[in-house]
């Protein structure tokens, strides 16, 4: 057999012949991870949930009906399940602690996400011909062990996470049930936007995960007959949904945030909500 083919790559961390912007994808993206964990501290440990009048910060109230904060939704200290709404926790705990140890899970497992973090903080390698550190020369590959065996978990995340997807439109329901005195029945309002806009975009990141296209079909040899042949078929559906799985991810993740920063505008009083219609 002929030697292989060596790649033009210089030695040292970050060195490579390149010449076009290389470094900005990786930097956008190592960006918009630390800004969304920085951000998420702040919410969640920093800000606080309610202001000094007692005004809930992760929800607000609109003729009746309810529009949660995609941070905090599901809010699970409301519910009777378990004796949550009686739990006596302590200040700092909210629904979010609770919860986002799943979409974290999710998120932190998906194999578009191993690939952003692999290039951004560990420069495992930060793009294609650029050197990486020696260190990871040294160390090498090999499989998704030690630290990295967690990364096995994300089809488990995923079930979880399908889960709280259903509950997010269910919260969405809520802002459409409006009954006041002005008001008695289903509409929309700008809230039901916010939260409907979140829950899609999360609907598509999940429905285009890796792991939901491998359950659905990928774990077969072939799709012939019967049931194999119905999911074959799902498996090609998804398989289309996964060529933007990255988009969605992106999208997604800003929207939680978006959404966040609404409800706390609204709930503090530099914007307002509007009921659009009502039937």
């Amino acid at each position: 057999m002929g030697e292989g083919i060596k790649l033009p790559v210089i030695n040292g961390l970050g060195r490579t012949n390149r010449i076009d912007n290389w470094w900005s994808q990786p930097l956008a993206m190592g960006v918009g991870l630390t800004a969304a964990l920085i951000y998420t501290f702040w919410r969640l440990f920093l800000y606080g949930t309610e202001s000094d009048n007692g005004t809930s910060l992760i929800s607000y109230e609109l003729e009746g009906s309810t529009v949660m904060s995609p941070i905090f939704s599901p809010n699970v200290l409301e519910w009777n399940l378990f004796g949550l709404n009686e739990w006596n926790h302590p200040e700092w705990v909210n629904a979010a602690i609770l919860v986002l140890w799943i979409p974290f899970g999710f998120r932190g497992t998906c194999y578009y996400m191993r690939r952003v973090y692999y290039r951004t903080f560990f420069a495992s390698p930060v793009a294609c011909w650029v050197d990486e550190p020696d260190i990871n020369k040294k160390i090498g590959y090999g499989g998704e062990k030690r630290l990295f065996i967690f990364n096995n978990l994300h089809r488990y995340f995923l079930y979880a996470a399908m889960i709280i997807l259903v509950i997010k439109w269910w919260d969405v329901t809520h802002t459409m049930h409006f009954h006041s005195d002005a008001y008695d029945g289903y509409g929309v309002s700008l809230g039901t936007f916010v939260m409907g806009i979140e829950a899609f975009l999360l609907t598509m990141y999940v429905t285009s995960c890796h792991a939901l296209r491998h359950l659905a079909g990928g774990m077969l040899d072939r799709w012939t007959t019967g049931i194999s042949r119905v999911r074959g078929q799902l498996f090609g559906k998804i398989s289309v949904l996964n060529r933007s799985h990255g988009f969605w991810f992106w999208t997604s993740l800003a929207f939680v945030f978006l959404g966040d920063l609404w409800v706390l505008a609204v709930a503090e009083g530099h914007l307002s909500d509007a009921v659009l219609f009502v039937i």
